[in-house]
């Protein structure tokens, strides 16, 4: 026994989150346009990441227009420019959609048309 007190740790009040393995320090982002894989820290938001992937493009290859999260027979998550990339786990992936897949995608039955409206003189004076 040495004679010098035990160190008290001190208690975290508030446990760590349940998880069966940690997460990594990075989420994958496969581009659609080029074929490769990229890697970005925890955290970074999906412009930021859209801003790098485009950048690192050849000239003539298709822009990214923003990240979705799809796994097959799910509906794909779309990251908004200020949305954290996130890994949700077994079977899904994050990948770029660019303007070329969102035309042929979405056939002209489906996109908004967009609509005139007419306005009455009256209202139009107001603005």
């Amino acid at each position: 026994m040495s004679g010098m007190a035990e160190e008290e740790q001190p208690s975290n009040p508030i446990p760590p989150p349940p998880s069966h393995q940690p997460l990594p320090p990075f989420v994958e982002v496969m581009c659609k346009s080029s074929g490769r894989t990229r890697r970005f820290a925890a955290g970074t938001e999906a412009g930021f990441a859209i801003y790098l992937i485009n950048k690192k493009l050849d000239i003539g290859l298709p822009l990214a227009l923003h990240i979705e999260a799809v796994k097959e027979g799910e509906e794909p998550v779309s990251f908004g420019p200020n949305a954290v990339l996130v890994d949700y786990g077994d079977g899904w992936k994050l990948e770029t959609v660019t303007d070329v897949e969102f035309a042929v995608g979405v056939g002209k039955e489906k996109r908004v048309q967009p609509t005139k409206v007419k306005i009455p003189k009256k209202q139009r004076e107001i603005y």
